[in-house]
């Protein structure tokens, strides 16, 4: 009856020691996550939704695309800038379906003022001279990226 009772006990100790090393593990992820951008500038004509209809703007600046799915905050940018200038931007042109007034569904901008997470494309309005610039978010991720051309 020992022998029985020690084998029962021995089993569920170690079912127990399984399953919690199991969800251990599972709390831990297995590579971390690094954000990815894809920054871009020059002049875009991009259509921009404002309610119910599109309407084309002329916008320079920066052509964001974003990879942050496993960052689990809204973000801003903090700053844009290089040695001799800095801005913050205050609205984003965020890439998204919008239904249109016939009930069609398209893809246009809309103005934003956070980055939401996901994998995203933005157009953020700045005026910007050639050089290395640096972008930082309030999340503490930062990027850097190079104007070559400030006429595009």
């Amino acid at each position: 009856m020992k022998l029985r009772t020690f084998f029962v006990v021995a089993t569920v100790v170690v079912l127990i020691a399984l399953t919690g090393y199991f969800v251990f593990q599972s709390l831990i992820p297995s590579s971390e996550f690094v954000p990815s951008y894809n920054v871009s500038y020059g002049v875009y004509i991009i259509p921009v939704y404002a309610h119910g209809s599109i309407n084309y703007q002329t916008i320079k600046g920066l052509k964001l695309i974003i990879d942050n799915e496993d960052n689990n905050t809204v973000v801003k940018i903090s700053s844009i800038s290089n040695s001799t200038f800095s801005t913050t931007p205050t609205v984003y042109y965020y890439l998204e379906s919008v239904p249109l007034s016939n009930g069609s569904i398209v893809s246009a901008y809309a103005p934003v003022y956070e980055i939401y997470v996901g994998y995203d494309t933005l157009v953020i309005p700045v005026n910007l001279s050639p050089g290395k610039y640096n972008v930082v978010l309030t999340d503490g991720n930062q990027f850097s990226f190079t104007v070559l051309n400030a006429t595009s």
